[in-house]
């Protein structure tokens, strides 16, 4: 896909003639633009192709380089037919994706005769502005991953773990029990950032919320959301992976890493703003891996954009070049892997994740391989209180250190059950197919949503 800083919207050469020759009510369309995004997206788009629905598949452009657009596209078989071409700081494609989405939703209403249905993926920027295009357009959105929250253990909580932990006490098993008691979190958190501002933004433009857990219906009903809105469906990313797990035999991951093959190695990622762009807690994190290495733990440490721009910017290059020489045997560092096959192939076979990235710990708990979120927090709490997952705070670094050495292949922490269901993608589908069948659209004003149109009474 083509990319510069022009005005210019990429669009398919027969994309028009298609939507004028069909003869479907509905458009549903699928916003991309993030790997994440493709990945579990793309069971959706799959299902309503499948099921002979009108879908658009729309590219933002945000993420358009091979590793982390191109390859997945290619790899899932999406052709997509818009591409918004949006660039610059945040705010620019903020507004460049509100503006350019906008005039093809008006575009495909009033001259196509079409009804758009979007579907928008979890806590991305570009959920978070196709949501306004659409709704002040009053189309309403379908949420995929809807309610996701931030669940914090609570101050007293950290402060308790930090000082006995300087003194020389942690048990871990202690802390890893102590974590799936409930009553320890508290929500509010601004982080990841800015994705928690993202994912609250994007509920009050929902027509249809699809939630991946019980938990996150329990939140959004907090959050007084209307009750017959919100599905429990599962994730996504559990079809994306059946659909991945089947090129396995495909996967060139360990020819890439091969000091890793047959290993109980972690894979580590980190790439959030909050641990990359704040020194403190980048070096509390990178000196972590450092031991780790040092002890002759195996790690494949993926160099991330983010994670790369931190290593630069905080003097480590020479540092880790060191590391890679010095430690050939058990140390693995290496660009993002271009398929997803490739990473579900890594992480399956790996004794421990270490990550901040929502969707891994969302991975390893359907590949039953024990996850470490270098976080104070996790937006996938359901994991933590599963016990497939803990959180390594990046505050000391011989803390993460001994968290993530008990971790490696903790047969408590490998569950044989994962959390997140399965055609989940059939699911949703069923879901909105069932609303527009009854109601027509999933905008509703409240004399319809009430079902009171009924009484409607003018005369005098």
């Amino acid at each position: 896909m083509p990319q510069d800083n022009s005005s210019e919207i990429f669009v398919t050469q027969w994309f028009y003639k298609r939507l004028e020759e069909s003869q479907q009510k509905y458009a549903h369309i699928i916003m991309i633009a993030t790997k994440p995004d493709i990945i579990k997206q793309a069971p959706l788009y799959k299902e309503l192709r499948e099921r002979w629905e009108l879908v658009v598949l729309i590219h933002t452009g945000q993420h358009y380089d091979f590793n982390l657009s191109k390859w997945v596209l290619t790899e899932f078989g999406m052709d997509v037919d818009i591409n918004l071409n949006i660039y610059g700081q945040i705010h620019k494609k903020f507004s460049l994706v509100i503006e350019r989405l906008w005039d093809i939703l008006v575009n495909i209403h009033e001259n196509y005769k079409k009804i758009p249905v979007p579907y928008v993926h979890g806590d991305t920027l570009t959920a978070t502005t196709a949501d306004k295009a659409a709704f002040l357009n009053k189309f309403a959105v379908v949420h995929v991953e809807a309610g996701i929250r931030t669940f914090t253990p609570n101050k007293e909580f950290y402060h308790k773990l930090f000082q006995k932990y300087e003194q020389g006490e942690f048990d871990w098993d202690k802390y890893y029990t102590s974590l799936q008691d409930f009553d320890i979190y508290e929500t509010g958190s601004i982080e990841p950032y800015p994705e928690q501002f993202d994912t609250r933004w994007i509920e009050a433009s929902t027509g249809l919320f699809a939630a991946p857990v019980e938990l996150y219906r329990k939140t959004l009903k907090k959050e007084w959301f209307p009750k017959e809105h919100i599905k429990v469906v599962g994730n996504t990313i559990a079809d994306a992976i059946e659909i991945s797990r089947e090129k396995l035999s495909g996967s060139s991951a360990f020819e890439k890493f091969p000091n890793m093959k047959w290993k109980d190695f972690i894979f580590i990622t980190i790439h959030r703003r909050e641990n990359t762009e704040k020194k403190e807690r980048f070096l509390v994190i990178y000196y972590a891996i450092k031991k780790l290495i040092e002890n002759w733990v195996y790690v494949c440490f993926l160099g991330l954009y983010a994670s790369e721009f931190a290593i630069d910017n905080y003097w480590l290059r020479e540092d880790i070049e060191m590391l890679r020489k010095k430690y050939k045997d058990n140390f693995a560092y290496g660009p993002a892997l271009a398929h997803h096959t490739e990473v579900i192939d890594m992480i399956s076979n790996a004794g421990a994740v270490v990550t901040d990235s929502g969707s891994m710990q969302e991975e390893a708990n359907i590949v039953w391989v024990p996850c470490v979120t270098a976080r104070f927090w996790s937006d996938r709490t359901e994991t933590i209180l599963d016990g497939a997952n803990i959180i390594a705070p990046p505050i000391n670094s011989n803390l993460i250190f001994d968290i993530v050495v008990w971790a490696i292949d903790n047969k408590k922490m490998r569950k044989k059950q994962h959390l997140y269901g399965k055609n989940v993608s059939a699911k949703i589908v069923d879901e909105v197919l069932a609303m527009l069948k009854k109601d027509g659209k999933l905008f509703k004003y409240d004399d319809e949503r009430l079902d009171l149109e009924q009484y409607f009474d003018w005369k005098i």
